[in-house]
């Protein structure tokens, strides 16, 4: 018998995606295993590379050069549209209110190269 034949998918639980989320989330809020920190006009913020480099094309590719500094400064994305993206990127939430916040937070995205956000930009 092979293994392919052995092999049984019991059921595929979705519902583990948000837990791992959940949990990478609060380990970001309480600075635990994070290994980059982003000033963003001036303001710092926490993450995870790979969380990061899973979300964005421009921090994969960034993060594939990268050196092992734990500072990096990002250039050309606003602190209000940075913050919307780092709260998508752990929550699977957008919540952007009026045009102009949602062509900021847009533009950010284009730049950063993040699919799932413009996508749900373009839903809303």
């Amino acid at each position: 018998m092979e293994a392919e034949e052995t092999m049984e998918c019991i059921q595929e639980f979705p519902e583990h995606y948000k837990v791992i989320l959940d949990r990478l989330n609060e380990q970001r809020e309480q600075d635990q295993f994070t290994d980059i920190t982003l000033i963003v006009d001036g303001h710092h913020f926490k993450a995870h590379k790979a969380v990061l480099a899973a979300c964005s094309q421009f921090f994969y590719k960034f993060f594939q050069d990268f050196t092992q500094e734990p500072l990096v400064e990002i250039e050309g994305v606003s602190n209000m549209a940075f913050r919307h993206l780092i709260e998508f990127t752990y929550t699977a939430k957008l919540m952007v209110q009026g045009e102009e916040e949602a062509n900021d937070v847009w533009k950010a995205a284009e730049y950063l190269q993040m699919l799932e956000a413009i996508k749900a930009l373009q839903i809303r």
